[in-house]
């Protein structure tokens, strides 16, 4: 190599060591939260109409998961009732705190953990799909489903808030099912609000008309990261529940310094049987992705996006 190529590229190493490093420097010092926080998602099977056998499920899952290591453990949407017949769900709804969610925080206060699970919420004379959050401290609050499916769950009344919740990890929001695949202003609404944990609790089944919802599944799980620069955490039923087939495949998906796409941390997981999945987060890789991906959020345009949220 000549001397002028050589120039070159000190020259060019040198301007790129003076724009990261300054970055890096940057990143580490306004990060506020713990450096890595290990995520858990569990692949489970509900017993509709025995809340109290799968409620010991959910806890023995919660003890394996934290011997493992796991901060933060998500339960699929409703995996407290499975699937209630319509009728059948003011009866297991409960209130929140209830004495579920009770039982639960005597493992998270234990443990130091934080555990989301899915359950129906009884509210006044309301009921929600609600995604609860346990923590050492007790009950955080719950998430209601915002885009409940008429046909699946017409006893629910929708959700209002994204509401955030603070732990040392990271703010976390939560999307149930339908809401993080096919309202991608979930995921957005959270990720405008500092979030960069997204927890997905669902209910997605073996749809009997068509034979790609796993790849659905994981593709707008995918684009859920690259849109919000997040990690999205998946947790889905398994097995047969009220004879309806579920898929599992829970999963951890993230941003990888360097790489535009997303990445699948942990997962997925078993197609069949029940199981955990679980991946060590450092979630200030957000932080170092390429430049074309850096400032997605930066470059919105909220102005022109009126017509989203106009009544039609």
């Amino acid at each position: 190599m000549s001397r002028r190529r050589i120039g070159i590229v000190l020259t060019i190493c040198i301007s790129l060591v003076g724009f990261v490093l300054p970055q890096l420097g940057q990143a580490d010092s306004d990060w506020p939260y713990k450096d890595t926080v290990s995520v858990a998602c569990v692949n489970l099977t509900p017993l509709t109409g025995n809340k109290t056998a799968t409620l010991d499920k959910i806890k023995d899952f919660t003890v394996k998961a934290a011997k493992r290591g796991a901060n933060i453990i998500v339960f699929p949407e409703l995996a407290l009732v499975g699937l209630p017949a319509p009728d059948q769900a003011p009866k297991v709804a409960e209130t929140i705190p209830g004495p579920s969610t009770d039982e639960i925080a005597k493992l998270t206060r234990k443990y130091n953990i934080y555990v989301i699970f899915g359950m129906i919420e009884r509210k006044g004379d309301a009921l929600y799909n609600a995604a609860v959050v346990v923590g050492p401290e007790g009950v955080l609050g719950a998430h209601h489903k915002v885009h409940p499916i008429e046909f699946m769950e017409p006893w629910t009344t929708k959700g209002k808030d994204f509401n955030v919740f603070k732990t040392p990890y990271s703010p976390m929001g939560i999307g149930i099912c339908y809401s993080t695949y096919c309202f991608p202003e979930t995921a957005r609404a959270y990720a405008v609000k500092g979030v960069r944990l997204f927890l997905n609790p669902t209910a997605f089944p073996e749809f009997p008309d068509c034979d790609d919802f796993r790849e659905f599944y994981m593709t707008t799980l995918g684009s859920r990261v690259i849109e919000n620069s997040m990690f999205v955490a998946s947790s889905n039923m398994v097995g047969s529940v009220s004879g309806v087939p579920f898929f599992g495949y829970s999963a951890i998906f993230g941003p990888k310094p360097g790489k535009m796409g997303y990445h699948v941390f942990a997962g997925p997981a078993s197609e069949k049987k029940e199981e955990i999945v679980n991946a060590t987060l450092n979630l200030r890789n957000r932080d170092f992705l390429p430049t074309a991906v850096s400032t997605i959020l930066e470059d919105r345009n909220p102005e022109v996006y009126k017509d989203l949220v106009a009544p039609h």
